[in-house]
This record gives C-alpha cells, sequence and structure tokens, in this order.
C-alpha cells in the first residue's frame, strides 16, 4: 500500500514538473472528451428527431370510389397479414374531408369546394409499418395482393407525395450523423493519444538520469514505470473534470435554445437522467486514453 501510494504521489508530482506539456495534455484531452460527448448528444438527438418523424410516416393505400364495403374489409384484413405492417386504419371519404377541413383556413375553403363538388377525395387505407425502411418491399406486397384490384394509388407510388423523399431522407441523415460522429471522435481520439504519447516521451527523457539511478538502487520496473502511468491517468482525470466544468454551464446556458427552437427536451432530459453515468463514461475514457498512450511510450522509450 506504502508502495502504491508512493507511485501516484510521484506521478502527481511529476505533472507539475513540465507545466506547458501537462497543459497541452491536459486541454487536448479536454477538448478529445467534449467532441465525444457533442457528438453522442448529437447522435441521441438526431436519432430521437428521426424516430420521431418515422412515427409520423405512414404508407396510405388510396381506395377506388367503386370499392365495395366488403371489398374494403377484405382488403383490411390482407393488410394486417403483410410483413412489416404494424397497423391499418380505414380513412373514410368523409373523414379525408373533416381532416382537410380542419388542417387550416386554406383547408377549410378546399374542403368545401369539394363538398360543394360531391366530394372527390378518395377513402384510404393508414398503414402504419414497423421499419420503414422497407417501405419500398412492404409497398410491392401490397400492390401484388390479390385483393389489391380497388387500390388506386398509395403514397409511396405518387411521386407528387413527398413521403417517399421524407424516408429516403431520414435514412440518409441518420446514417450521415453516425459516419460523420465516428469518424471525428476517431481522429480526436488519436490525435489526444499521439499527444499524450509524446508528453510522457517527453517526461521520459526529462527523467532518464532519475530513472538510471532507482535502477541501480534495484527498484522494480514497476516502481518505475507506474508514475508515468499515473501521470498519464491523470491527464485523463483532470481532462474529465475540466470538461464537466465547460459541459454543465454551456448545457444550461443553451437549454432554453434547444427545447425552443430544435425541440431538443428529451435529449436533454435523457443526459440529465443519465448525468452520472456520462460522467463515469468520461472519466473511464480519459483514464483509458492516458494509460493506453503513456504504456506505448513506456514500451518504446523506457528500456528497463
Amino acid at each position: 500500500m506504502t508502495t502504491l501510494l508512493r507511485i501516484i504521489k510521484t506521478g502527481f508530482r511529476n505533472i507539475f514538473r513540465n507545466a506547458w506539456l501537462s497543459t497541452a495534455a491536459t486541454a487536448i484531452m479536454v477538448v478529445t472528451l467534449l467532441i465525444m460527448t457533442f457528438f453522442a448528444f448529437s447522435t441521441i438527438f438526431v436519432n430521437t428527431q428521426l424516430a420521431q418523424v418515422r412515427e409520423k410516416i405512414d404508407l396510405s393505400i388510396f381506395l377506388s370510389d367503386d370499392a365495395t364495403q366488403a371489398q374494403i374489409q377484405e382488403l383490411q384484413a390482407k393488410l394486417a397479414t403483410v410483413e412489416n405492417v404494424s397497423s391499418v386504419t380505414l380513412v373514410t371519404k368523409a373523414d379525408a374531408l373533416k381532416r382537410l377541413e380542419s388542417s387550416s383556413e386554406e383547408g377549410q375553403k378546399l374542403a368545401k369546394s369539394a363538398s360543394d363538388i360531391g366530394n372527390p377525395l378518395p377513402a384510404s387505407f393508414e398503414v402504419k409499418l414497423i421499419n420503414i425502411d422497407n417501405i419500398s418491399e412492404t409497398n410491392s406486397n401490397i400492390r401484388a395482393l390479390a385483393e389489391a384490384k380497388i387500390i388506386t394509388d398509395t403514397s409511396f407510388d405518387n411521386r407528387d407525395d413527398n413521403r417517399k423523399g421524407v424516408v429516403e431522407n431520414v435514412i440518409r441523415i441518420s446514417n450521415s450523423v453516425s459516419r460523420i460522429g465516428l469518424v471525428l471522435s476517431i481522429v480526436f481520439l488519436i490525435i489526444a493519444l499521439l499527444i499524450i504519447f509524446n508528453t510522457i516521451r517527453m517526461a521520459i527523457f526529462t527523467r532518464r538520469e532519475e530513472v538510471e539511478i532507482m535502477k541501480l538502487v534495484g527498484a522494480t520496473k514497476w516502481f518505475i514505470r507506474g508514475p508515468f502511468l499515473v501521470e498519464g491517468a491523470l491527464y485523463g482525470i483532470f481532462g474529465a473534470i475540466i470538461s464537466l466544468l465547460v459541459l454543465i454551464p454551456f448545457s444550461r446556458a443553451v437549454s432554453s435554445f434547444l427545447i425552443e427552437k430544435l425541440g431538443a427536451g428529451p435529449t436533454l432530459e435523457y443526459f440529465v437522467a443519465h448525468f452520472w453515468i456520462i460522467a463515469s463514461g468520461m472519466f473511464g475514457v480519459g483514464i483509458l486514453i492516458g494509460v493506453i498512450s503513456s504504456w506505448f511510450a513506456l514500451i518504446r522509450y523506457l528500456k528497463l
């Protein structure tokens, strides 16, 4: 226990021997942790928003005015059995007219005009999907049903309907955010590893005479290496502490904007509810980066 405390004490003292190098290493650690946290927040935020968009997107199946009640019921029953279909809701011609009327002032005018000419709006089925990524395949399966002869069009087939574009954009944005966040996190992670690696390398060169003396008096390899590993871990700990000191007031300052302008309330609630897990993760990542960098530097430059 005494030896361990001495190693920790020496590692802590060594940080202040090279103040400029230690400051640079801690600064890049702070930037790395903030970048990784930012992209974690961005990923959760985008995925939350996309999940809400996905819930609102459905596949509308428009029906012929000549379809009988029996045909409509048969098709509804069959749609419920199609793979990837979560639920099927019938929207009658009267329902469609009411929706148009309640949509906006312009909708009220259009609904009145439609009512005057006998309501040309078609009846339809709103089909909720389990996975909108497979909407094209689901649309094809529905089109292939024997009961589909009363279908005049679908929202996926209709090029004038923007839902297909919305679906494709949702998938594209989700994939892009994940890739960008992963790439930038890896880039800054590598930068942090290199900075701390070089910091420990300089520390080894600076203390080479001290290391030689310790070897001559019979110090163990771990007693010599230990302070350098502790030094690397401390860069991670200090980096995480400073990152949290920056992150907490900053998040409070911009929370109103994020909630009112971007609708990020659920994402902020998630971060608040999991604050200690996130903080622990920042400390864990910081310590891991510091120790790994130090270990590689020791292997490369400290010959015992």
